[in-house]
């Protein structure tokens, strides 16, 4: 096939898409039946690209024009078919099709429902560029586009006060890691280096810099440590915002980040390392945070940078193969789990509180068994879709030459999945109702159907992915049965403990009013020292330093205590001049006559 067919092929997804956003804006046109219509014909084309790659194994790389030229480096439009964007395009597309297919029903009533799916469209053409991007420079339009497009998304209620500082944490924690990205691309620039994303630097102490710079933006990309409150806040904005932002589009981005620059990332182990410890990091600290938790999406939304940091843990394993699998597989569960808590929030009037659920599987049974679905997929059941790749990553890290404290936090993490998703099912499901009786809750069969279709995903899709996708680097070994079996034996674990202690929580008597909140529901007091202590603190020591001391040291001492200061010494000096003693008075005679006498016979030699 030449280039030019296959690039036809690969970017007629994005223009299929881009159509209905060039349509002239009126009410008449039902611009959400348009927008399903092009996501679904935009997957189905994907698929051309997808398997003529399958079937030929070729990767494909199309440059079209030159932008500009910084010092040496060319800044071009090109694009690259390989196995990344060949295998998640449909992916991504079929997703978005989903959500839109749910959204048409979920947000009818929305007088802007019109907008809302075109910025659905534009936020999913920019996820395309920056999949489909094989230079730095032309990933940074799609990186920043990602990013606008969210902020607009996750503030769509604006006139919702927690939606604006949502949106305002968003952007805030992805510009500071935008500066990473820039600092790579700067460097890149400096030393005239290829900004192409297949670059491998062999010195590791040139590679440090743009390394250390791209570990920086993907850790805000895809909230890791330390840049991890803007995710769970971005829960304000449309459920179906939430899904699509969590499952295949901008949380992910900064993972596939560091799976596309993987051979600059690997140059440098400095970063390889990092990378490691702050997956494991985030990995458990999220885990622990979605067990205090009773907001069902904020359940769901801790869960996805606990899974997030999975996918970090894998690349500082140095398997981009098994962290591209994992984002694969975790779009559809994590999707269709946030599609199954739409539905269930839809019915019980905006109700989200797990404490005040219960019972849903005879009101709502396909969207209780599709929950139920989902949380086996992401607790790694075997043979659903989470299975392969999680089973892959924890068999990686366990026959992987690295620190204990890595593994200890990927293995609690991985049991901590299991007990909030078994938490989760318990009080949404099987527990006791506790529902008002404001309304019966019922089941939409518009909004049913794109969550059976992603189901049927998150059981299949696994088997697929796995056989298909290019096989990872990682050793064929022979292994005790008991290091082979211990992704199940901490599903079994997890299962074990989250069962006992729903036993005995319903053996305890009622809840004492006004018991302490617990540690974990509090989320460590990280949102109170990042966002009310430090920047207090900051503000008085910046107060301090700006009226004690410029206005009351510097200026005072420049000005009046200088004065006096001279004033002081000048009088010390004459007065030791002037004490009515012979010895001084000689010394300065001797002192003139010297210089007189040095001054003579210098101007008379000369």
């Amino acid at each position: 096939m030449t280039q030019p067919l296959t690039f036809t092929l690969f970017l007629l997804p994005m223009l299929i898409l881009s159509l209905p956003a060039l349509l002239p804006t009126s009410k008449l046109i039902r611009y959400p039946i348009i927008n399903v219509t092009a996501a679904k014909l935009a997957f189905f084309s994907s698929l051309l690209s997808t398997t003529h790659f399958i079937y030929t194994g070729m990767i494909t790389t199309t440059h079209h024009f030159q932008l500009l030229t910084i010092g040496m480096t060319p800044i071009q439009i090109s694009f690259v078919l390989d196995s990344y964007s060949a295998f998640f395009l449909p992916i991504l597309l079929f997703i978005v099709w989903t959500i839109m297919e749910f959204t048409v029903q979920y947000m009818k009533s929305d007088l802007e429902i019109n907008i809302f799916f075109n910025q659905l469209s534009i936020f999913t053409t920019m996820m395309i560029i920056l999949l489909t991007a094989e230079n730095i420079f032309q990933l940074f339009i799609g990186w920043e586009g990602v990013g606008i497009m969210s902020f607009m998304l996750i503030n769509w209620w604006s006139f919702r006060s927690n939606s604006n500082k949502a949106a305002m944490q968003a952007v805030i924690y992805n510009r500071l890691a935008d500066i990473g990205l820039i600092i790579t691309m700067a460097w890149m620039i400096i030393n005239n280096m290829s900004p192409s994303i297949n670059v491998t630097y062999t010195s590791p102490n040139l590679a440090l810099i743009p390394a250390l710079g791209l570990v920086l933006a993907a850790a805000g990309k895809s909230a890791q440590f330390g840049f991890h409150p803007w995710l769970p806040a971005a829960m304000e904005g449309p459920t179906p915002v939430s899904a699509l932002l969590h499952s295949s589009t901008m949380v992910v981005a900064g993972v596939f980040l560091l799976i596309r620059t993987s051979p600059l990332l690997y140059s440098s182990q400095t970063a390889t390392t990092l990378c490691l410890l702050l997956g494991a990091i985030t990995s458990l600290l999220a885990a622990a945070c979605s067990l205090g938790q009773n907001d069902l999406k904020k359940i769901i939304a801790y869960s996805t940078t606990s899974q997030l940091g999975l996918m970090m843990v894998a690349i500082g394993l140095k398997q981009p193969e098994l962290a591209f699998m994992h984002i694969s597989t975790h779009a559809f569960f994590k999707a269709m789990l946030f599609l199954c808590a739409g539905t269930i929030i839809h019915s019980l009037n905006n109700e989200q509180d797990v404490r005040k659920m219960g019972g849903l599987k005879k009101a709502l049974p396909v969207t209780s068994s599709c929950l139920i679905i989902g949380s086996l997929a992401l607790s790694g059941m075997p043979f659903m879709t989470g299975f392969y790749s999680k089973d892959a990553i924890i068999e990686s890290i366990s026959t992987s030459y690295v620190n204990s404290l890595s593994l200890a936090m990927t293995l609690m993490a991985t049991v901590f999945t299991t007990l909030y998703s078994l938490r989760m099912v318990y009080y949404v499901t099987l527990n006791t109702p506790r529902i008002l009786p404001l309304s019966t809750p019922h089941e939409n069969p518009q909004m049913v159907n794109p969550i059976l279709r992603l189901a049927v995903g998150s059981i299949s899709a696994g088997l697929m992915i796995s056989a298909t996708i290019l096989p990872t680097n990682i050793p064929q070994l022979t292994m005790p049965a008991s290091t082979k079996l211990i992704a199940l034996s901490i599903l079994a674990l997890g299962l074990l403990i989250g069962s006992a202690l729903i036993m005995m929580t319903n053996q305890l008597p009622t809840p004492i009013k006004g018991a302490q909140t617990p540690l974990l529901f509090k989320i460590f007091h990280f949102y109170f020292i990042l966002h009310h202590t430090m920047p207090a603190a900051i503000l008085k020591i910046s107060q301090k330093l700006s009226t004690h001391l410029m206005d009351q040291t510097h200026y005072e001492n420049l000005g009046p205590k200088m004065a006096a200061y001279l004033q002081m010494l000048a009088s010390k000096i004459l007065t030791n001049f002037h004490k009515a003693r012979i010895s001084p008075y000689l010394k300065t005679n001797i002192m003139f006559i010297m210089l007189i006498l040095i001054i003579h016979f210098t101007s008379t030699s000369a």
